[in-house]
């Protein structure tokens, strides 16, 4: 990396937008050497991560007011940013929270909730059909029952009830015989849907963690939270554009060797987005809901 800088003449701080694989040792290492900054999404499964998640889920924790980057029909976004250490390298953790929840997890949890009610279903029926000579044998199937249940997006009040019922005999009754009458006891179940914990699972969903080294203040530039994220979209929009990079179709046919190949390839490329981006702004005005 530093000698790709040297090469490109590139001396002064500069900031590098990267993906989770850049949370190493070795990358944190050669940013700094390179005189740069760094901003990357932080991996679910480190430490750190985890514990910014877990804190920033505490009813006292200071979140900012919601804000969006776009003038309309935009995702709104929340932070919250907490210092900490990764390899021996001083990091700010900034937790964001967006709007905009993932497809993917979000219908991880619509198929969690599905299933949990299908399974209360399920009980509802067992329990509710089998009955209990005493009180005391119905009172630790209710225990059971309760113990037995991992619920996240339901609430269950169970009870125990009283029957009073004829009992049952061999043979016909006589007539004008007195009805000998019995007790037993069964479950009521009553199944409610929890508003409250599924959006909050939906709000821990939605959020995710950057890492950055970059300080608060930077070449006479606030460089807060928001101004972090903002960063960090930017560069998400970039690699969209080039994404067809990613595709064999485009990228099997292509064999370059030296450096300098590279660089015009690079350069060719950059050409053909240009030319796109005004082609898309110049249709963009014609685009209505009757001519889409």
């Amino acid at each position: 990396m530093q000698k790709q800088l040297k090469q490109a003449k590139i001396e002064d701080e500069w900031i590098d937008v990267a993906d989770s694989a850049a949370m190493t040792k070795d990358t944190l290492a050669q940013i700094k050497a390179a005189n740069a900054f760094l901003i990357t999404r932080g991996p679910s499964s480190l430490r750190i991560v985890k514990t910014a998640l877990t804190e920033a889920d505490a009813q006292d924790t200071p979140w900012s007011d919601p804000f969006s980057f776009a003038e309309k029909n935009g995702a709104t976004y929340r932070v919250w940013e907490t210092p900490s250490t990764y390899e021996g390298h001083s990091v700010r953790l900034i937790v964001v929270e967006s709007s905009a929840l993932d497809q993917r997890k979000g219908k991880t949890l619509e198929k969690e909730r599905n299933q949990e009610a299908e399974l209360l279903r399920q009980k509802q029926t067992q329990w509710e059909s089998r009955l209990f000579s005493c009180r005391e044998d119905a009172e630790q199937a209710l225990a059971s029952l309760k113990a037995s249940l991992r619920l996240r997006f339901h609430r269950v009040e169970a009870s125990v009830e009283a029957i009073v019922r004829p009992k049952k005999r061999r043979g016909r009754p006589k007539k004008g015989a007195e009805l000998d009458m019995e007790t037993v006891y069964a479950l009521r179940l009553n199944v409610e849907f929890d508003q409250d914990a599924w959006e909050q699972a939906r709000r821990k969903a939605s959020r995710f963690v950057l890492v950055t080294t970059v300080p608060e203040e930077w070449k006479g530039q606030p460089m807060d939270a928001k101004e972090i994220l903002k960063l960090y979209k930017g560069q998400i929009s970039v690699e969209m554009n080039f994404s067809f990079l990613k595709d064999p179709f485009f990228t099997d046919e292509i064999y370059v060797k030296k450096p300098k190949r590279v660089a015009v390839l690079g350069y060719l490329f950059l050409l053909a987005l240009a030319i796109y981006r005004v082609f898309q702004r110049r249709v963009r005005p014609f685009i209505t809901p009757e001519r889409p």
